[in-house]
């Protein structure tokens, strides 16, 4: 049977094989992971959560889509009687649908889930062997599991020939133009699934069954649990990229990646010289390491958090350009967002490092494009700026209303463009914008104003007020009083040069009731797929509440936090 049908089984079963086996004993801390015991300390990325999220927790977020799962279920229970009544012979692909679906009691949800072993209070652990990836999920019931396993290859009468090493059984899905393997295997409580070459799995495999342990392990170093408290992450799930380490093991020749898959990967290390290599690890060094974790999940709110950790100098410099324009508020709108960039400085920045690049180009022929770059960049940045472009020290816009079927869709809203010099820049811009000078917004206390004929398009009167740092604009009569106070906003000075806060529930009505500009969903003549699709429509509406996010500088690099909110 083809390779296709396996992993169509995979997928299907969830990832499934049966056997036997004796875990090695591994002290963790008390409430953390147990799975992490299986995790090299000195592995390149891991991402896994020390407790698993309360029930009352999962419990809500099912509930809010159960709109999805009743339609999906819907869908099963036809697809059965359409089964049963058949009489012609099934393909594979239906008798594996309709064995799992028995196996599932014939619908999709925790608790039929929990029928099979799989719950949703379950511990996971993703991270690598060397660069290859490693997934474990504890079980509830693993011999539920070794069950169902079984019952579905009856129903299919196709069975998966199992291996065996040191007593513990598995599953390796191959085939000869593959250089990778996929190994799976139930454990005493646990599902494992890896991908490694089969070259390699006299050395990996008796870790990936669980007979030898690490040395030392992310569990016994509580290498996330120092993560969790350094970065601010909670213990529902947290985790890293080690760049340096990934390129170790892709470049260096004697990494054990390097000596498993060689020729294997899409371009050969060994045709890179030693310059190249160098300046690779140069580059990554700059930038050596990504992490992630949640900050925040309760039945309501979620909050992520992600950083990519720099080169201090490097750091610093970016956070200079960063200037002090207000944050986008919280105040409820369809949209309000915020650039904090100084242009000038962030020119500077740019025209530095490209300047470095010119004097000390790269000496790796595959690199020469970006010492072209480089080179071009500085004869763009070197040409002169405008005076009041090079002062633009950032903007923020304040959405409130829009016609997606219109021509020009905002149809309320607030903006500021901030500025070093307002008055230059309001005097340079009245020499092009006829009419302008007769407002007099630098003695104005009050919104003015424009007159129509500076306006484009039909969206209603438009106000301008000037302060000491910025510009602002009020689209709409009943925005004009707002704007003095929109101006007013205090910065926080935290770093942050991108923020934006965004109403979901608001978005998609507006999207339902359009003629489809903003629909993310794509048209399709499937009935059952688009009844699919309107059911999460229908999940996606009952939940949607607001979203937030922000990125910032700081000393370690740069970091983004993202907050969501449900109903």
């Amino acid at each position: 049977m083809k390779f296709k049908v396996t992993l169509s089984l995979l997928a299907g079963v969830g990832l499934l094989l049966s056997g036997c086996h004796k875990e090695p004993e591994v002290s963790v801390r008390e409430g953390g992971n147990p799975l992490l015991a299986y995790a090299p300390a000195d592995t390149p990325y891991v991402f896994a959560e020390l407790e698993p999220a309360p029930k009352e927790i999962t419990d809500a977020y099912v509930a809010r889509a159960q709109p999805l799962l009743d339609a999906i279920n819907a869908k099963a229970a036809r697809f059965q009687a359409g089964y049963t009544a058949a009489e012609t012979e099934h393909g594979s692909g239906e008798r594996l649908l309709s064995a799992v679906l028995d196996e599932l009691g014939g619908t999709v949800s925790p608790e039929s889930l929990e029928k099979i072993g799989i719950s949703l209070q379950a511990h996971h652990a993703i991270y690598g062997m060397g660069i290859f990836p490693v997934m474990r999920m504890e079980l509830g019931n693993a011999e539920a599991l070794r069950t169902a396993v079984t019952h579905i290859e009856a129903k299919t009468g196709f069975e998966l020939p199992r291996q065996e090493l040191g007593g513990t059984q598995y599953w390796r899905l191959t085939e000869a133009e593959m250089p990778l393997a996929i190994y799976i295997a139930i454990l005493d409580d646990q599902l494992a699934v890896a991908a490694f070459p089969v070259s390699a799995q006299a050395a990996l495999l008796p870790a990936f069954l669980g007979q030898t342990s690490p040395a030392q392990s992310i569990a016994s170093g509580k290498v996330l649990a120092k993560l969790n408290a350094d970065k601010g992450y909670t213990d529902y799930g947290s985790g890293f990229v080690d760049l340096q380490k990934v390129a170790h093991e892709i470049f260096d020749t004697d990494s054990a990646t390097h000596g498993y898959l060689g020729k294997d990967f899409s371009f050969d290390p060994a045709t890179l010289d030693s310059v190249c290599v160098g300046e690779i690890k140069g580059m990554i060094a700059k930038a050596p390491r990504i992490t992630a974790g949640t900050t925040l999940l309760t039945p309501n709110e979620t909050g992520m958090r992600y950083e990519l950790e720099m080169d201090g100098a490097l750091a610093q410099a970016l956070s200079g350009i960063v200037s002090n324009t207000p944050a986008a508020g919280d105040g409820g709108q369809l949209l309000d967002a915020s650039l904090a960039v100084k242009i000038g400085k962030l020119r500077a920045f740019m025209l530095e490092k490209a300047n470095e690049l010119v004097a000390a180009p790269f000496q790796c022929k595959r690199f020469d494009d970006f010492n072209q770059a480089a080179r071009q960049m500085v004869q763009q940045l070197n040409i002169p700026m405008p005076p009041m472009v090079n002062n633009l020290m950032g903007f923020r816009v304040r959405v409130d209303d829009i016609d997606p079927d219109a021509k020009i869709p905002v149809t309320s809203a607030l903006a500021a463009v901030h500025v070093d010099k307002p008055e230059m820049f309001v005097g340079m811009a009245s020499m092009m914008v006829p009419g302008l000078e007769e407002l007099d917004l630098p003695n104005q206390k009050e919104p003015v104003r424009l007159p129509d004929n500076m306006i484009p398009g039909e969206n209603g009167p438009v106000f301008a007020l000037m302060s000491d740092d910025a510009i602002g604009f009020a689209l709409g009569e009943g925005n004009a009083a707002q704007l003095k106070s929109f101006m007013q906003a205090r910065s926080r000075n935290d770093g942050t040069f991108f923020s934006v806060s965004y109403d979901l529930a608001r978005q998609m009505k507006i999207s339902n009731g359009s003629a489809g500009a903003w629909d993310i969903y794509p048209d399709t003549d499937n009935p059952e797929l688009a009844e699919l699709e309107e059911a999460a429509r229908e999940a996606s509406a009952a939940m949607a509440g607001t979203m937030r996010a922000e990125m910032k500088f700081n000393n370690s690099g740069i970091v983004i936090d993202q907050h969501v909110t449900f109903h």
